[in-house]
């Protein structure tokens, strides 16, 4: 460290003194960047490219049930609006397929949480105390309860908009009948006529 520099110092009958400051500030210092960090931070600056490397990781973060706000703010990952980007773009086709069904997994996983949820009990309850501050008994937490509610809801909620063939609020079920059977069908679907006049051998 270097020797402290002496300074002049009015006093109040208008005098000047020399002061040594025997404890100087330190000037600004900047710890060493650490050459990894720079030069992740220099590709943070200029930014992700597409690749299928990226691509690849960050469908399996999704699959893993991160959500794309989180996979962006990781180290190394491109930003939210980049990867925005990317799924806008008509000619990356592929990754958007890549992604929707990345996002389909996810749904399927979320969905096996409702069981764990449901099953689990330990926050169900909590302890009430007399004025002496002894337990006396148990009474239902509701927030806890309510806060598995809005958890179950909320996945099944997303299944459905993901997955809604199978976790839709109704069924979707593809018909392709022609002919004489389709015809009767229509005719038994007709809440006026009902079903047709049986047939004469």
């Amino acid at each position: 460290m270097a020797s402290p520099e002496p300074y002049s110092r009015k006093l109040p009958d208008g005098t000047t003194t020399t002061v040594v400051n025997r404890y100087p500030l330190p000037k600004t210092f900047r710890a060493p960047v650490p050459e990894n960090d720079q030069k992740t931070a220099r590709r943070s600056r200029k930014g992700v490219h597409y690749s299928a490397h990226i691509a690849n990781k960050i469908c399996a973060l999704i699959m893993q049930k991160n959500s794309l706000t989180k996979i962006c703010n990781m180290p190394g990952m491109p930003r939210l609006n980049t990867v925005i980007g990317w799924l806008a773009d008509p000619k990356r086709a592929d990754f958007r397929e890549q992604y929707y069904y990345a996002r389909r997994v996810q749904a399927e996983l979320l969905l096996d949480e409702i069981f764990d949820i449901a099953d689990d009990t330990s926050n169900d309850w909590k302890p009430t105390y007399d004025k002496n501050g002894e337990q006396n008994g148990w009474k239902p937490d509701n927030e806890a309860i309510q806060r598995s509610r809005v958890k179950i809801d909320t996945r099944k909620w997303f299944a459905a908009k993901m997955v809604p063939r199978l976790y839709g609020d109704r069924a979707q079920v593809d018909l392709d009948v022609t002919g004489d059977l389709a015809e009767l069908m229509r005719q038994a679907s007709n809440s006026d006529k009902g079903l047709p006049k049986p047939v004469d051998d």
